[in-house]
């Protein structure tokens, strides 16, 4: 190890001990390993491997994007996560990924995407309508925009191919493997109880379940003479440079499940989210609703960025050297774990003014130096459904509010880190239709 210098490393023993602690929540451990340590440091995952975390967003953008040919996702996301939902854009590694990255990558160019508006805001005046039946009740924003975000992804995938029942049997097979996964990640010295218990079998079974329905899907898709144009069609229109030839019906299976899995839960927490933080500022809330049609678009998009810098959806991401490399002031060895702290970097109070503050205003100026900022990641892999994710966001939130007023129920909701960041608790709404004539001047 001689010659190899590693950040200031946090106390092992400290960390086995708060070991349950981190796998229930691990974001005010690391919170105050931060303090305690810099924004760097060296911690052994699960008790047992050796990593290092940053909030720095140059270290960040060293391995994400300056030399990120050095460094590839770790197993956990290319095996754990990858065994679940297959290898696709999300999971896959090296020349692989890079085809499929270059195949994938036209189908959701921006114009592309903007081209798939109208099957959006089908479905969110779909779900405007039945918010009407709820005005008597509260109920859980989360749980709305998680079912809403679900279909809208399912409906610019599959257009009307998938059935009702198939829909909903889909979306609760994705929810059930993402609550293991995590489970997996966290408790690596579970995994041989996981295994002989049949819980790895059980989930692996659910996984080919969910597999099947995309599967007929793209069986009957195949037969059509007149394709929709959603995002399935493009997938199998689709081909490569070198051999003219699309993918096969498993490499659709595993884009299709990633897109899924990664396309709506996303996007349904930040939106989760953005209403909490609207509801705790009403100011915000009204900001918006008493704004022109332009400054409401815009003051809907600074809402949205500051909700994904306080609540990132992907609140950390992992990257393994292949290589010796010098980062910051360390050098560091081959297959050195990186986990890069998303949302550490997004309240870094070194690049942030009032840090853990929303304020929505702060993206109106022009100077906001935004190289802390890595809501969709950094560098090659930067998130392939960026312009969809933002596009679906504004619209959705832009639709609530013009419609209905909010109440915020919930007193406090509590950070829930999952594969994404999730609400842990139910962000519990009342609402009420706003005045017509608003409506109308609108």
């Amino acid at each position: 190890m001689s010659g190899f210098k590693y950040p200031p490393t946090a106390d092992r023993i400290k960390g086995l001990l708060q070991a349950g602690r981190f796998i229930r929540n691990p974001i005010s451990i690391i919170d105050q390993t931060v303090v305690d340590y810099g924004t760097t440091y060296t911690f052994y995952m699960g008790g047992m491997q050796k990593a290092v975390l940053t909030t720095d967003p140059e270290a960040a953008r060293h391995v994400l994007q300056k030399n990120h040919k050095a460094y590839e996702k770790s197993v956990i996301v290319t095996d754990i996560l990858g065994k679940y939902v297959g290898h696709g854009l999300l999971t896959a590694t090296g020349e692989y990924w890079l085809r499929q990255r270059r195949l994938i990558q036209p189908g959701f160019h921006k114009r592309k995407i903007e081209s798939l508006v109208t099957l959006m805001q089908t479905e969110v005046d779909r779900c405007m309508d039945r918010w009407k039946d709820k005005a008597a009740n509260p109920f859980d924003a989360y749980a709305e925009m998680n079912q809403l975000t679900f279909r809208i992804v399912a409906s610019a995938l599959f257009s009307t191919s998938l059935e009702e029942h198939g829909l909903m049997q889909l979306s609760q097979l994705i929810s059930t493997l993402q609550s293991f996964i995590i489970r997996e990640v966290r408790q690596p010295y579970k995994r041989w109880w996981f295994k002989i218990s049949g819980r790895i079998r059980k989930h692996l079974d659910m996984a080919e379940g969910a597999r099947d329905i995309i599967r007929e899907v793209i069986r009957e898709r195949r037969k059509e003479a007149n394709k929709p144009d959603d995002l399935l069609t493009m997938l199998l229109e689709s081909v490569y440079e070198d051999t003219g030839e699309g993918m096969d019906d498993e490499q659709l299976i595993d884009e299709c499940l990633i897109l899924f899995v990664a396309g709506h839960e996303t996007s349904a927490n930040a939106l989760s989210w953005a209403i909490y933080l609207l509801g705790k500022h009403r100011d915000e809330l009204e900001k918006i609703q008493q704004s022109g049609p332009e400054e409401k678009k815009t003051r809907i998009r600074n809402v949205v960025l500051e909700t994904m810098r306080l609540y990132p959806p992907g609140w950390v991401v992992d990257r393994i050297s292949l290589q010796e490399d010098q980062v910051l002031d360390y050098h560091l060895p081959k297959d050195t774990l990186w986990m890069i702290y998303i949302r550490g970097m997004h309240r870094n109070p070194a690049y942030w003014k009032s840090p853990d503050q929303f304020v929505p205003d702060r993206w109106n100026d022009e100077s906001l130096d935004r190289k802390a900022y890595m809501p969709f990641g950094a560098g090659p892999r930067l998130c392939i459904g960026e312009h969809f994710a933002m596009m679906e966001m504004e619209l959705i939130l832009s639709a609530v509010l013009t419609r209905w007023d909010i109440e915020l129920l919930t007193a406090v909701v509590h950070e829930q880190p999952l594969v994404t960041l999730r609400p842990e608790e139910e962000v519990l709404i009342a609402i009420s239709a706003r005045d017509v004539q608003t409506l109308n001047d609108e």
